[in-house]
């Protein structure tokens, strides 16, 4: 008899604690969550009128589809800027990006890094590029290093190859030459 109530109170304590509410089930089954494809190493060319206009490079590239459809890059990506001739304008470095089909907007986070022709760099914590624009932006704290110094300021407002930009709210010490 006693072996019988250890059995029955074994099989109770596993039981209860075998037990899922179904939207958690949901949330990890549901196909709006999971990617559609996936891609490690991957690396695509985005052209306009036959002519490459960014290459994307990422170590792990998922394809979302559903209400809205978007690209994940996760684990590192860059994303190369070229001008009408194909000659490289800009890099973008970032740990992780998202790219939305609808809006053709890119928003990257996490060590983000923006270098122009002129080896002037941008350093913030997360950057969106307007694709229909060709304009970047932030309201994230920048830094901008520049043969002349270094800049420091929050949000920031640029062409797509970094050559034109300007500071929201800039900080910290400006020298001025006198004359």
């Amino acid at each position: 008899m006693e072996r019988m109530t250890w059995l029955f109170l074994a099989t109770w304590i596993l039981s209860a604690g075998c037990h899922n509410e179904i939207s958690e089930i949901k949330a990890i089954t549901d196909p709006q969550r999971l990617p559609v494809q996936t891609n490690r190493k991957a690396e695509f060319t985005f052209t306009e009128n036959g002519r490459m206009r960014n290459k994307l490079s990422a170590a792990q590239l998922d394809r979302y589809e559903g209400e809205s459809s978007y690209l994940l890059a996760s684990g590192g990506f860059t994303m190369i800027f070229f001008d009408s001739t194909e000659t490289e304008e800009a890099r973008l470095t970032a740990t992780n990006g998202r790219y939305d089909e609808d809006t053709q907007e890119m928003v990257a986070w996490d060590r983000v890094e923006l270098v122009n022709v002129r080896g002037e760099r941008l350093e913030t914590e997360e950057l969106i590029f307007s694709q229909d624009s060709t304009g970047i932006h932030t309201d994230r704290f920048v830094t901008i290093t520049t043969s002349s110094g270094i800049i420091y300021g929050q949000g920031l407002e640029s062409n797509q190859s970094f050559t034109r930009y300007r500071i929201l709210k800039p900080t910290g010490d400006i020298y001025l030459k006198e004359d």
